[in-house]
């Protein structure tokens, strides 16, 4: 599908990564509909202002039928990014039933009904639950968390619409993501103790370990899912480089001058251990690769602030 000139929905337009999606659209020259529940004009910051004026934002409730169903008349495709993140399902896991699950059903009804062209659905690779291979797309589905559950759910609600109704799909399962004013997350939470002067916690010996994908990457796979003529897969999305806890806290310390040291704390039970993807397949169908090294990546989260 042509990014061009199309219209595209983004839920979750005013997220972490979706905000990124949306920017990324619109220097393409695709006008964007941006559907969150709490609007962030800033959304736009840094666009040129032709490009800002091919985005509309627009309040709403995603489990509401008739306010996304608003919201996608007259797009071509959309980007279903949004989400209840992974502590927050933890926490209210009838809330994330509600928003992950229910959520995407009424984005896929809004969608096969306004007759569009492609959904792009991110997953994310805690469907995979805790491994210590590194998984391709074929590796088994083990979640045993509300959220992985939520994520799995959303999965084959895609694959079920495509079955009933033709409706195509692409699924990415993000490894992962950081980036520049990122709020949850392991390199976040290290940077935020490194900048209050408080030693970052490295629970266990910090061998635990993950891929790392840098957020404007995984922008630019969503984009590369939707443009291409794929449909009826899922694709990991990460960066194939794996970094333990350890290495990351290190290398905030150097690149921020801090003179602070690791406190080492005892390993809560059943933390998970290491979690990496092969990316391969994506590479492959949808020609993407990571293309920003994790050393760099972190180096703009520290310059962003």
């Amino acid at each position: 599908m042509q990014i061009e000139n199309q219209r595209f929905l983004v839920t979750g337009g005013c997220g972490f990564i979706g905000s990124r999606v949306v920017r990324l659209l619109a220097q393409r020259g695709a006008a964007v509909t941006v559907f969150d529940r709490v609007i962030r004009p800033e959304v736009c910051a840094g666009l040129p202002s032709a490009a800002a004026d091919r985005v509309t934002l627009k309040a709403g409730d995603i489990t509401n039928t008739a306010e996304v169903q608003a919201a996608a008349s007259g797009a071509a495709g959309v980007f279903h990014l949004a989400v209840l993140d992974l502590n927050s399902c933890t926490d209210d896991p009838r809330l994330c039933v509600q928003i992950n699950m229910e959520g995407t059903f009424t984005v896929l009804e809004a969608a096969q009904r306004a007759g569009l062209g492609k959904v792009v659905f991110s997953s994310a690779s805690s469907v995979y639950g805790d491994t210590d291979e590194t998984m391709d797309e074929s590796h088994p589905l083990g979640a045993r968390t509300i959220y992985g559950a939520s994520k799995i759910t959303g999965e084959y609600l895609c694959r079920s619409f495509h079955t009933m109704y033709g409706l195509d799909y692409v699924i990415l399962r993000y490894m992962n993501v950081f980036g520049p004013h990122q709020t949850i997350g392991v390199v976040p939470a290290v940077l935020r103790r490194i900048r209050a002067g408080q030693a970052p916690i490295i629970f266990g010996q910090g061998t635990q370990s993950f891929d790392f994908i840098y957020v404007d990457d995984v922008a630019a796979a969503n984009l590369r899912a939707m443009e291409s003529d794929v449909s009826d897969e899922a694709f990991n999305v990460g960066s194939g480089e794996e970094r333990s806890i350890k290495q990351v806290v290190e290398t905030l310390l150097r690149l921020t001058g801090s003179p602070l040291s690791p406190d080492y704390q005892p390993a809560p039970v059943g933390q998970m251990q290491r979690r990496v993807g092969s990316s391969a397949k994506a590479a492959r169908l949808l020609e993407w690769r990571a293309a920003v090294p994790f050393d760099e990546g972190l180096r703009r989260v520290v310059a962003a602030g």
